[in-house]
C-alpha cells in the first residue's frame, strides 16, 4: 500500500441525510463530503442511490464508528464484509475510524480511549494490518479525547499515535477539538504534540464549527483567542495543506451555515499557508 494514493481534497462537510436534497439540487461550494459509514450499511437503496448521485459531483470519504480496533474480541469480519461492499460501491477517497476500545456514538460523541502502552500496541498493530489487507487500502485512525487520569500513560499519546501509524502502515485523522480536550485533561502542550506526529501520515483534520467572522477587522485576534482555531493554525504550520472537514457534534445546522463555516476555514488556511509559504 502506498500513502501517495491519498490526495489533498480541500475543505469538506459531514453529509447529513438532511442535506442530500439540497446538495443534489444546488451543488454547494464544498470540495468533498464525509459520510458516517454505518448510516449506509444495510440502509435503504434509495438513500444509496442519492449518495451515488452526490458521488458523481463530489469526492466522498467514509468515516466509521464500529471497527473497535482496540477491543479484545476478534475483528468482526461480517462488519468488514459489509463495509467493503459499501467501499466497492462508493469508491471513497479514503476510509477512517477511531483509535478506541469500541465504536464511537456519533450523536453522543462517546468514545473509550485506549491504554497507551506497549501491550496495547502489540494488540492493535496486527489488527490494523489485518483490516487494511482485507479492505485493500490504508485506513485513517482518529485520536479520541482522553479524560483525566490518575497515572501517566506508559507511552505519551502523540508517540503512541506515531507508533501505531508507522508500525501498521496506517494513517492519521487529527481531530483538533479532541486534541484540545485531551491536552486540557492530561496537562500536556498540544502544539508540541503536533510536532511529534509523523508529518506524512496526517491526511485529514476534523475541525469544530467556526465562530470567526471572516474578513472582520479583529479576525486575526479572534482566531488567536479561540483555542481550537489556534491549534488548527499550529496544525497547518506543522503539516501544510491537509484535507479539513468542518463538523458540528451537538446539532444539525442548516447547510448554508455549514458552507459559510467551511469558507471561514478555507480563508483562514489560505492566510496561514501563505504566511508559511505553503
Amino acid at each position: 500500500m502506498e500513502m501517495n494514493k491519498i490526495a489533498y481534497l480541500g475543505f469538506g462537510l459531514r453529509l447529513r441525510r438532511e442535506y442530500l436534497p439540497q446538495v443534489l439540487q444546488r451543488r454547494p461550494d464544498v470540495d468533498w463530503f464525509e459520510i458516517i459509514s454505518e448510516n449506509y450499511l444495510g440502509g435503504l437503496d434509495q438513500d444509496l442511490r442519492k449518495l451515488e448521485q452526490v458521488r458523481e459531483s463530489y469526492p466522498i470519504v467514509m468515516h466509521g464508528i464500529s471497527l473497535a480496533i482496540g477491543s479484545p474480541w476478534p475483528v468482526d469480519m461480517k462488519y468488514l464484509a459489509r463495509l467493503k461492499n459499501l467501499i466497492d460501491r462508493l469508491q471513497p477517497a479514503w476510509v477512517s475510524d477511531h483509535l478506541c476500545w469500541s465504536g464511537a456514538d456519533d450523536v453522543q460523541g462517546r468514545m473509550l480511549p485506549l491504554p497507551y502502552s506497549e501491550e496495547a500496541l502489540d494488540h492493535i498493530v496486527p489488527r490494523i494490518r489485518e483490516i487494511q489487507h482485507y479492505l485493500g487500502r490504508q485506513v485513517l485512525f482518529e485520536n479520541v479525547p482522553m479524560e483525566r487520569a490518575d497515572q501517566t500513560p506508559e507511552i505519551p499519546e502523540a508517540e503512541f499515535l506515531q507508533a501505531v501509524a508507522e508500525q501498521s502502515d496506517s494513517l492519521i485523522l487529527l481531530d483538533v477539538a479532541n486534541l484540545h480536550a485531551s491536552s486540557v485533561n492530561q496537562g500536556f502542550d498540544p502544539l508540541k504534540y503536533l510536532w511529534k506526529l509523523p508529518q506524512q501520515r496526517v491526511r485529514q483534520i476534523h475541525l469544530a464549527g467556526a465562530v470567526i467572522l471572516c474578513g472582520a477587522e479583529d479576525e486575526a485576534a479572534q482566531y488567536h483567542a479561540d483555542p481550537i482555531w489556534n491549534l488548527y493554525t499550529g496544525a497547518l504550520q506543522r503539516f501544510g495543506p491537509v484535507a479539513t472537514m468542518i463538523e458540528r457534534m451537538d446539532t444539525i445546522a442548516p447547510l448554508d451555515e455549514m458552507v459559510d463555516e467551511l469558507h471561514k476555514a478555507r480563508c483562514h488556511a489560505a492566510e496561514v499557508l501563505s504566511a508559511e509559504g505553503g
